[in-house]
């Protein structure tokens, strides 16, 4: 009989899940065992097996929920924007690198271990990421038409951004001279730059 109430099942699994992005960010995904993600959470492998079947699902658990709460935070800056496609390629950038900035290991696991992960388990990240991707396409799509940003290859440009944005984790520190919020708004005037951006008259 289980008596852990849904709250202590819950905290476990949350456990394990920490546990498990440490794991891969200090060890990679190769290098780590569901008995080392197990001692790290404070628990034994048999536990970890109960709330996860294998690596593989931890991984795709934790880049996916990363990848969610990335494309809502961006979503829903663009939307607090308004209507201005200039205003809405800032605010997508900065929410997008203050994410960065903020979770740099999700970040760094996620643009270092996905390759390790077989198709099936890659489509079900892959998604967040697409979506994420197209909200930037159909911004700059947006402001091109009207004549205020000047970039052949939107998609192009996009990638370029977006890979921009991907490096801050590498280097970027909480104690560091600039915070979060600051490098995101850097990056945000990088991004416009980076397509052209001349304001109508």
């Amino acid at each position: 009989m289980n008596n852990r109430s849904p709250s202590t099942t819950t905290a476990s699994r949350d456990r394990i899940l920490d546990a498990a992005l440490d794991e891969f960010f200090t060890s990679g995904f190769h290098g780590s065992t569901m008995r080392t993600i197990g001692n790290r959470a404070g628990c034994s492998a048999a536990n970890v097996y109960n709330h996860f079947e294998n690596k593989s699902d931890l991984l795709v658990e934790i880049l996916r929920t990363a990848s969610d709460e990335q494309f809502t935070a961006t979503r829903n800056a663009i939307r607090r924007a308004g209507k201005d496609p200039a205003a809405q390629w800032r605010a997508a950038v900065g929410a997008h690198a203050l994410f960065a900035a903020q979770r740099p290991r999700e970040c760094l696991v996620a643009n270092t271990e996905l390759r390790y992960l077989g198709e099936i388990d890659r489509k079900r990240v892959v998604g967040s990421r697409d979506a994420q991707e197209d909200q930037f396409i159909a911004i700059a799509e947006a402001a091109v038409d009207l004549g205020i940003f000047h970039v052949d290859r939107v998609h192009q440009a996009v990638t370029a951004v977006l890979l921009m944005c991907a490096g801050i984790p590498v280097w970027f520190r909480a104690d560091g001279p600039r915070s979060a919020e600051q490098i995101a708004a850097d990056y945000a005037g990088y991004a416009l730059n980076l397509v052209g951006y001349r304001p109508t008259p």
